[in-house]
């Protein structure tokens, strides 16, 4: 096992990875998930380590201006690499992590089935503080079989209320009625050209 298998406690992606890649039904989808799940991991990291060169960036600077006025040594080219740095790790790191995490998320659904069902319910989940306002779409699709399931969307930004009783197209990976959250979004039926998505 490497360093990048390793969990972080703070980082739960490696318990659902675990969890994604049992469900996977080919080995290509596991190598998927597992490399995605390794750039969401690193990005962390990276993220991580830039937010420490973050902080220890202005100490930095103010040691080299000591430095450089008592050696008499005129390099204002250091401090913007040293300002360059301090910001562009942290921002490579979020972006790892954020491509990651959605690649990830794709991947972990990408032998799970298609369903169109419709939108029976929206609930609107205040937050509190800086915490921004999110929506809970409660969505339901039958089967061939004539079972029912049932999902939890969690969506933010502009109220959806206006989608209610509207199709939905999701992916889920298990048939079964009442996991909530086996769902990934697929699209509206705004988005809908001749019966595709």
């Amino acid at each position: 096992m490497n360093w990048l298998d390793r969990r972080i406690p703070l980082h739960n992606a490696d318990d659902q990875t675990a969890e994604w890649m049992a469900k996977a039904r080919t080995p290509e989808t596991r190598t998927r998930i597992r490399r995605w799940s390794r750039v969401e991991t690193s990005g962390l990291v990276v993220a991580l380590v830039g937010l420490s060169l973050l902080l220890l960036a202005p100490i930095a600077g103010l040691a080299l201006a000591v430095w450089f006025s008592v050696a008499g040594i005129d390099r204002t080219d250091v401090y913007w690499w040293l300002g360059s740095v301090a910001v562009g790790v942290p921002l490579v790191g979020a972006a790892l992590l954020v491509v990651g995490g959605r690649e990830r998320r794709a991947a972990c659904f990408a032998d799970g089935y298609v369903s169109t069902g419709r939108v029976d319910r929206v609930v609107e989940r205040p937050g509190s503080g800086d915490d921004p306002t999110y929506y809970e779409l409660r969505v339901s699709a039958e089967l061939s079989d004539g079972v029912f399931l049932h999902r939890k969307v969690y969506q933010d930004g502009n109220s959806p209320r206006r989608r209610l009783g509207k199709p939905i197209r999701f992916r889920h990976n298990t048939l079964d009625p009442d996991d909530l959250h086996d769902v990934l979004l697929e699209g509206w039926s705004d988005d809908m050209k001749d019966g595709q998505l």
